[in-house]
């Protein structure tokens, strides 16, 4: 079960962002592209944020595994909310790349009901390969308030505005 999205100010920072993505929102869309260029999307479970980026698995068995291996380029989105008018939304765009699979243990630890969902399915387990989602540029709006609250993410010149 998902966190409530708490109410939203400008203080909101880049990593608590991504920590309102992994806790709030239940899936997103990924939307990456083929080798003839062609746009999919697919549904994925965030699964934590570690040092900034987004860890989350798939199955090498899918066209979307094989899709972030030729273009890791991806955007992702998700809607929290019954309603357009009391809902929370939020984009992302970054880079993904495959990681240890080591990471597979702790999703294990964290996500418990990925144990019911793999219980003895070790050939569908043993498919699972752990990425990271490196963010470039993201956003979040909120409609829940009279005021809309929007506000952008630049993780690329986050350290040069942190240093100014």
């Amino acid at each position: 079960m998902r966190q409530h999205v708490p109410k939203l100010t400008d203080d909101i920072s880049n990593n608590e962002f991504l920590d309102l993505i992994v806790d709030c929102f239940h899936s997103a869309i990924f939307g990456t592209v083929d080798e003839n260029g062609k746009p999919h999307t697919n549904v994925i479970d965030i699964d934590f944020n570690e040092n900034e980026r987004l860890i989350f698995t798939t199955t090498n068995q899918k066209s979307f595994y094989r899709n972030l291996k030729r273009h890791n380029h991806v955007s992702i989105t998700a809607l929290h909310g019954r309603e357009t008018l009391t809902s929370v939304g939020f984009t992302l765009q970054g880079y993904v790349d495959e990681i240890s699979p080591s990471y597979l243990n702790k999703i294990f630890e964290i996500k418990p009901e990925m144990h019911h969902i793999y219980a003895n399915k070790t050939e569908d387990f043993d498919t699972l390969r752990a990425f990271a989602l490196t963010p470039v540029i993201g956003s979040v709006y909120d409609l829940r308030d009279e005021n809309v609250f929007q506000k952008q993410f630049d993780f690329i010149n986050q350290n040069k505005e942190e240093m100014a």
